[in-house]
This record gives C-alpha cells, sequence and structure tokens, in this order.
C-alpha cells in the first residue's frame, strides 16, 4: 500500500511539472503574440510618419520587409511553440490517466484492507460467541 502511495505521489509530481512547463509555454506563445502585435504598430506608426514626410517614404520598402522577415520570425517561433504545448498537453493528459489508475488501485487496495479487517473482526467475534457457547 505505502508503494502504491508512493507511485501516486511520482505520478502527482510529474502532472505538477509537466502542468508548469505547460504554463511557461503558453507565457512565451503570448510573449511572442505580444512582440508581433508591438512591432505591427510600431509599423503602423512609421506608416503614418511616412505619410507625412516625404524623406521616410523612401525608406518604407526597405523598413516593411524588414518588419514582415520579424513577423516571421515571431511566427514561426510561435507556431514552434504551440508544437511544443500539444505535446505536453499530450503528456499531461497521459499522466493524468496514469495518476488516476495509481489512485483507483490505491482505493481498490484500501476497499481490500477495510473488507479484510472486518472479516478478521467477524471471525474474532465469531470465536467469542462460539467459547461464551460452548461454556453456558
Amino acid at each position: 500500500m505505502k508503494s502504491l502511495a508512493t507511485l501516486l505521489k511520482v505520478a502527482q509530481r510529474r502532472l505538477d511539472e509537466l502542468g508548469a512547463e505547460a504554463g511557461r509555454i503558453g507565457t512565451e506563445i503570448a510573449a511572442l503574440q505580444e512582440r508581433e502585435t508591438s512591432i505591427r504598430a510600431r509599423e503602423q506608426a512609421e506608416l503614418a510618419n511616412a505619410a507625412r514626410d516625404p524623406t521616410f517614404a523612401a525608406m518604407l520598402p526597405a523598413y516593411r520587409v524588414r518588419v514582415q522577415m520579424q513577423v516571421d520570425e515571431l511566427q514561426a517561433q510561435r507556431s514552434e511553440k504551440a508544437r511544443a504545448l500539444e505535446a505536453v498537453r499530450e503528456k499531461l493528459s497521459e499522466a493524468y490517466i496514469e495518476k488516476s489508475k495509481f489512485e483507483q488501485l490505491l482505493d481498490q487496495a484500501e476497499i481490500r484492507a477495510a473488507t479484510e479487517r472486518a472479516t478478521r473482526e467477524q471471525a474474532q467475534l465469531d470465536e467469542v460467541a462460539i467459547n461464551r457457547a460452548g461454556r453456558g
């Protein structure tokens, strides 16, 4: 029974670790999204500046190419992180199933122990009753 409790604790720890990893990856994805939003906002500001000043307009095509390269890189990183997050979620699902199995086994072991204890107690009561009946 102690080994089942230990296995359950190990399974819970694994579940906790995977949950923390999923949270970390989710935070990284959000940060990448924020960076992309920031780059896009800065691009819009530069477009507005270029509309007001013709000297900026000449540099605009090269700037937009650079912005698109940065956005493409961020999207690639985000896609990679999303795949990693999906893999962690699959592992989380498997770890939860494993933990549930240990919980069920532990419950069954406790029920079995309680049944055995009740059977022993009943046997002792029966023995006491037989001894009293034999004396009387």
